[in-house]
């Protein structure tokens, strides 16, 4: 038993160093994870910022090549115009020619050009080569003309194209339907759906002039600048399928082409263009996204952690709980040596006796009285014993419920009293009863707290030694709403080093193996049982030599 004991204690202790182990490498590889889902996270949203930036600059791209093809030609030939990009909310058309008056046009809900004054915000001193304005929120064109197409070798052809900055369309941007509609949507798009429960979004002016266009200002944990477009942005010139015609017997198939800008004047104060007028701000609710990594590190760490406290806490309750199987088995196999040891001394008695008395060895009525008195006493010794061994299996064993009734202990207590007078007078015990007058009611089951009294007599009676003086004393302490049963003597008393497991079954003091006390050990045992059985407790107090008191606390 011993060996295999000492064998689990190695084991659980190899478990107890591979949990540590087992804790430090989580603890490194949780840091290792958070950072790793971090910079995923920062990825995945840098990608989406991406795609963002780059469909709303597309869009913005198409809006100037509307601008540059659609709405040039239309102002040129005097034709209607299609329909505006939904981008753009109001178009313009200026020109202000070195000699002469200024000129300004608006393009009306019919999509044609007519002449009219321009916005107090708008004028033709907006016009340049720069294809974006901030204040207000525009995109311009400045007009141009193809002016030379010359051949460039067998390759394809130069062609020189010539801005004018004294004339250009401004395209105002609508930034109604960019916040209600374009901006989420590209969001929705670029992030996913459920996006919105994660991070919060904001569109702001790169140079924070002015506060954001859409959504709160929020500490970004990624940035992207966005709604840049080239600064020029030409059409090819259109390759013309060949004929075997006369008329295009000739024509230049145009399979490569180059742009030469000229460009008059200088673009005026106030244009920008380049890498991106605003910037889309994204910032994880609550906190920033290392914060929330780094919380989402330490909840799963004190998980796994507490699976592992877990599985040490059983792993100390597993070598408790066999070292108290082990303790109790020693326990078991004592009180069957003490047992049979106890049960072989008056049986071995009664059948000596009764065999002396049957070969006619014992003459005379003194004799037979006194052979007579020795096996009673011997019987009863044999009785007590195989008693209390039932009542523990039945307590134990659940089988014997207590029953609820009213008990009167005053009785109780005279009957187990004058159950043991005559042995305890023959002894030389002194019995005194102490029963207070104002007792109250008590519900319980008689016959287990008869147990309980029974085995403190007789405890009281084993272990006298020369005090042979026994009281049993009754009290109402209404304060605790408890009354109080103790059994007291002046005998040998318990050492403090056995107080504290007088009541496990089958234990027994140093003391009284030493001075050969007979008894199994189970005598206080079934007093703690019975008393808790009643929702009460068994106190002692003791000290060698001066006697001990045993207590019954049962509630009212």
């Amino acid at each position: 038993m011993q060996r295999q004991f000492g064998r689990l204690l190695v084991i659980s202790g190899a478990l107890a160093l591979l949990l540590a182990a087992l804790a430090a490498v989580q603890y490194r590889w949780s840091t290792r994870v958070a950072t790793a889902d971090a910079q995923r996270e920062r990825e995945h949203l840098n990608i989406g910022a991406s795609l963002f930036a780059t469909e709303f600059n597309d869009e913005a791209t198409r809006a100037l090549s509307f601008l540059q093809n659609d709405a040039q030609r239309a102002l040129k030939s005097g034709e209607r115009i299609a329909p505006l990009p939904k981008l753009i909310s109001e178009l313009y058309y200026f020109e202000k020619p070195a000699n002469g008056a200024p000129r300004s046009q608006k393009l009306n809900r019919e999509g044609v050009f007519v002449d009219g004054p321009p916005p107090t915000d708008v004028s033709a001193t907006h016009c340049g080569v720069a294809v974006m304005m901030e204040k207000p929120l525009a995109l311009i064109s400045p007009a141009f003309a193809i002016t030379k197409i010359e051949k460039d070798g067998a390759q394809g052809v130069r062609i020189m194209r010539t801005f004018d900055t004294d004339r250009c369309l401004v395209a105002r941007i609508d930034e109604q339907y960019l916040r209600a509609a374009r901006i989420p949507e590209l969001l929705k798009k670029s992030f996913g759906e459920t996006s919105w429960n994660e991070y919060d979004f904001a569109v702001v002016p790169r140079n924070h002039s002015t506060g954001p266009l859409y959504g709160a200002a929020v500490k970004p944990d990624v940035r992207k600048s966005f709604f840049s477009v080239s600064p020029i942005h030409l059409p090819p010139v259109p390759r013309q399928p060949q004929t075997a015609s006369a008329e295009h017997k000739n024509m230049v198939f145009v399979q490569r082409y180059e742009s030469t800008v000229v460009a008059h004047g200088s673009a005026p104060a106030g244009l920008v263009f380049g890498e991106g007028m605003w910037e889309l701000d994204i910032a994880r609710k609550g906190m920033s996204l290392a914060e929330a990594f780094e919380r989402k590190r330490r909840r799963d760490l004190l998980v796994s952690l507490g699976v592992e406290v877990l599985l040490g806490i059983a792993i100390v309750f597993l070598v408790i709980g066999v070292r108290r199987m082990q303790k109790l088995a020693e326990q078991k196999m004592q009180f069957v040596a003490a047992v049979s040891h106890e049960l072989r001394a008056p049986v071995s008695a009664i059948s000596m006796l009764s065999r002396n008395q049957a070969d006619g060895l014992v003459s005379g009525q003194e004799k037979v009285q006194q052979y007579g008195e020795l096996m009673h006493q011997q019987s009863r010794r044999l009785n007590e014993m195989v008693e209390q061994t039932l009542q523990y299996a039945g307590i134990h064993s659940n089988l014997g419920r207590p029953s609820r009734s009213e008990v009167d202990l005053k009785r109780l207590i005279r009957e187990a009293v004058d159950a043991r007078r005559d042995e305890l007078a023959r002894l030389g015990f002194d019995v005194e009863i102490d029963t207070a007058a104002d007792l109250p009611t008590v519900y319980g089951d008689a016959k287990l707290l008869r147990i309980a009294i029974d085995n403190l007599l007789s405890n009281a009676e084993k272990y006298a030694d020369g005090g042979r003086w026994i009281r049993v004393r009754t009290k109402h302490a209404s304060a605790d709403k408890e009354v109080l049963i103790s059994v007291e003597d002046r005998g040998a008393g318990i050492p403090a080093s056995d107080q504290d497991e007088i009541f496990e079954p089958f234990a027994r003091g140093q003391a009284a193996i030493d001075a050969q006390i007979p008894g199994s050990g189970i005598g206080l045992s079934l007093v703690r049982s019975a008393v808790e059985a009643h929702r009460g407790t068994v106190t002692l107090v003791s000290e060698p030599g001066r006697g001990s008191t045993f207590t019954l606390h049962l509630p009212v």
